[in-house]
């Protein structure tokens, strides 16, 4: 995933915060959460004006590690996904400096505040993996805020793509998984064993893992990923009941050169009428030969057969197989996949970004 610059990526008219005490969607109210640390807080973050805050806003989402800089006079800069915690603080202060600011330093970095006289503890840690076997394991991102059954929203389960035999184990979700973790829903990583990782293995896999997540107590269930990831969320959908919300991006597998029939059957073996299901595709992506055949299947085929659907069909500013790791994507899809999960009427469709 690219490191997100500060100040140089637009923000969509639409996105939102998803950051207060109390969040209010279209018929959904989701109750205060006073356990969230202060790094959420953005109306506490001094001197910023509604522009800054905004800015915030946006470096809440980017990955770790990640650093926002702040000077007495209101200046900032941040840089997210950096190789080192190191590197973000030179390169957000670097970026406050050039925007004018005089005593630059560092307000906040990964998930806690640093900044005299507003330090916070960092978040307590997340339990190690709730279901491990060797051959797949359902682990909580210690990169993120971790609430438990009874405090969170709703679970975010996040499976990662196949890249041949590299292991993929660890990598950390993108920034639109980081927005849903800002509004309350706790997040797991879904990692798989690469030599053991075939399509067959892993659904059965995943569906066994939801099924157990699920009586552990969380409100609502989202299983979503990039690539194989969102394909296996998907292929599961052929069990009622395992998930609320499916969020798919560049959904594809390696078994072969394009898997349209292959996602043919996926799709008519959909049997999920109360499950709602998100899918973003993308132009140049090289997995789908024939995207306009894909998006077609998707369309006209998968609404009736799960309980609400929302197609992002190549938007113009985001491309390739990775389009739905980018903080751009983030920017711009975030808050209306939010919408989609919890609202009691689900948007159909999400504003395009602007060229």
């Amino acid at each position: 995933m690219a490191p997100a610059r500060a100040g140089r990526l637009s923000l969509g008219a639409r996105a939102g915060l998803w950051l207060f005490a109390a969040l209010a969607w279209a018929g959904t109210v989701v109750p205060a959460r006073a356990a969230d640390p202060p790094i959420l807080n953005v109306a506490s973050v001094p001197s910023l004006d509604p522009a800054g805050r905004i800015s915030y806003g946006r470096f809440l989402q980017v990955s770790l590690p990640r650093a926002f800089a702040l000077s007495p006079g209101g200046k900032m800069g941040w840089y997210g996904g950096a190789a080192t915690i190191e590197e973000a603080r030179e390169k957000a202060l670097a970026s406050c400096a050039a925007k004018g600011g005089a005593g630059c330093a560092i307000y906040a970095e990964d998930l806690r505040i640093v900044w005299p006289g507003k330090e916070s503890a960092p978040p307590p840690p997340p339990p190690g993996p709730l279901i491990e076997t060797i051959q797949y394991a359902f682990v909580p991102d210690p990169r993120f805020i971790w609430r438990g059954p009874a405090a969170a929203t709703g679970l975010y389960v996040w499976g990662h793509g196949k890249n041949n035999m590299m292991d993929s184990r660890g990598q950390q979700p993108p920034p639109y998984v980081r927005a849903f973790n800002n509004a309350g829903f706790d997040i797991v990583r879904f990692d798989r064993e690469p030599s053991r990782d075939y399509s067959e293995s892993a659904v059965k896999w995943l569906r066994s893992g939801l099924a157990t997540l699920r009586s552990q107590g969380w409100k609502v269930i989202v299983s979503g990923g990039q690539s194989r990831g969102g394909w296996t969320s998907l292929d599961a959908l052929n069990v009622a009941g395992l998930a609320d919300a499916v969020i798919a991006t560049a959904p594809a597998s390696f078994s072969g050169t394009d898997n349209t029939g292959a996602m043919y059957s996926i799709v008519h073996a959909a049997a999920a009428p109360t499950t709602r299901v998100a899918i973003a595709v993308f132009d140049n992506d090289p997995y789908v030969t024939d995207m306009d055949r894909r998006a077609a299947l998707y369309r006209d085929d998968l609404p009736s057969r799960v309980g609400a659907f929302l197609l992002i069909d190549r938007p113009k500013a985001i491309t390739g197989h990775g389009g739905g790791n980018t903080v751009l994507f983030a920017q711009h899809y975030a808050d209306c996949l939010i919408h989609f999960v919890m609202d009691r009427v689900p948007p159909t469709s999400c504003p395009a970004p602007a060229r």
